[in-house]
């Protein structure tokens, strides 16, 4: 494209959203396409300058010029792959994790297997219960197998004759 002048347009809208531009990389989108458009700068120039591959530049321009101030600022779908688990899918995960309270990853994994037929590793797992489902990880209480049913009864009971014997002995609380 070489020898071919760069033309882009509507330069003066350019110049009117670059002053209430919030959003910092739809600013610098801005600058550069007022840089080339409005400074008439070479364009490999100001792709030097901004540190920008030649083939970005050419896509701002193009996305200028097709969808104007829209083009640039981008939208919600950048594309990609699709998740294996949808919304929906997450939603009834959540409603599944319910029915216990404590779950270790790989019962999670398990979990997601059987009623999804999806195959995760355990990193994966805990990208997803941490950052779509906004869960958070945990040590269990630890639950002593030898401990009695009345453990707690049983400590009252000994805290009660000690403070008892002490008293007797002529010590104030």
């Amino acid at each position: 494209m070489k020898g071919k002048r760069l033309t882009i347009r509507n330069p003066e809208e350019i110049e009117v959203r670059l002053r209430d531009e919030k959003d910092e990389n739809v600013r610098i989108k801005l600058i550069f396409l007022n840089l080339v458009s409005n400074l008439k700068v070479d364009l490999e120039k100001a792709c030097e300058i901004f540190a920008i591959a030649t083939s970005t530049g050419y896509l701002w321009i193009r996305l200028w010029n097709e969808k104007g101030y829209e083009g640039i600022k981008g939208g919600k779908d950048k594309g990609g792959r699709p998740p294996r688990l949808s919304d929906d899918d997450c939603r009834r995960l959540e409603e599944l994790l319910k029915g216990k309270e404590c779950w270790t990853t790989k019962e999670v994994r398990g979990l997601i297997r059987e009623n999804f037929g999806v195959e995760f590793s355990e990193d994966q797992v805990v990208r997803i219960l941490r950052q779509r489902l906004k869960m958070h990880f945990s040590k269990p209480y630890p639950m002593d197998y030898r401990r009695p049913e009345d453990a707690e009864a049983a400590l009252e009971n000994q805290l009660q004759l000690v403070l008892s014997s002490l008293k007797e002995e002529g010590l104030k609380e």
